[in-house]
């Protein structure tokens, strides 16, 4: 490949210096590639051990090769070697990649901090929900007892209500009555007083006849007056008797 034609192309700029390749250029043989121009003015594919080969057997004055050690000279390091080059540039890769895993762990461990916060939260936020779950559950436990408790106290209240209002009405219904046997009572009496006033009437006219028909009978007139007292007395405690009997015998009902 390039190597071959690299060599080729020394041979043709050197043809009394024809020798086999070096250690160090069949390492380099192994980088990156690069294009190198021609005596024709065509290009073709050179290798950097190839093109360093060159440049060594173009500078040495008695066509001699210049050591194992091939170097290549550039504008930034004119001594640098290529195997130092890529060790370089393998270094940078190496410490660029430690530099972005370091990132990415960094990254990595402040995303675990913050999804364990995150949990932390949700851990509490669950307990949280738990026991206020479990205080509500409690709450409506303590309610529904509460409220059987207060149902089977109106029940019994309103028992009570029911009970006072029938004895209510039995009273009511006791007064009428009473109010309208007193009033039968009152009607007796007033009946009972007229009858005695009657029998006073008659009992007085009676006297006076009897007065008129015997004035010489010789019968006392205390006695004519006691006898009449007697028998309006007697009238008006049957009256009354009548009345405390019948007032009893409504009550006792």
């Amino acid at each position: 490949g390039g190597g071959e034609r690299s060599l080729s192309f020394s041979s043709r700029a050197f043809p009394h210096n024809r020798r086999r390749p070096s250690r160090t250029e069949t390492t380099l043989q192994d980088t990156k590639t690069h294009r190198s121009p021609m005596e024709n003015g065509d290009e073709t594919l050179v290798s950097p051990a190839a093109a360093a080969s060159a440049e060594v057997e173009k500078a040495a004055p008695n066509g001699d090769v210049a050591g194992e050690e091939v170097t290549l000279a550039d504008a930034v390091h004119p001594a640098k070697s290529y195997a130092a080059v890529a060790a370089n540039a393998e270094i940078e890769d190496l410490r660029a990649t430690k530099l972005d895993l370091e990132e990415q762990l960094a990254n990595a461990s402040q995303e675990n901090k913050t999804l364990a916060a995150e949990a932390h939260r949700l851990e509490g936020l669950f307990s949280q929900a738990r026991d206020d779950v479990a205080t509500a559950e409690h709450a409506a436990a303590t309610t529904e007892e509460e409220v059987a408790s207060l149902r089977a106290e109106v029940e019994r209240l309103q028992a009570l209500l029911d009970r006072k209002k029938a004895d209510r009405e039995a009273d009511e219904r006791q007064r009428q009555e009473l109010t309208a046997e007193v009033e039968t009572v009152r009607q007796a009496k007033l009946k009972l007083e007229k009858e005695i006033d009657a029998l006073k009437a008659s009992a007085d006219a009676t006297t006076v006849k009897d007065r008129e028909a015997a004035p010489d009978a010789g019968v006392p007139k205390e006695e004519g007056v006691a006898w009449q007292g007697m028998a309006a007395g007697a009238a008006a405690g049957a009256a009354i008797t009548a009345a405390v009997v019948l007032i009893y015998l409504r009550l006792k009902r």
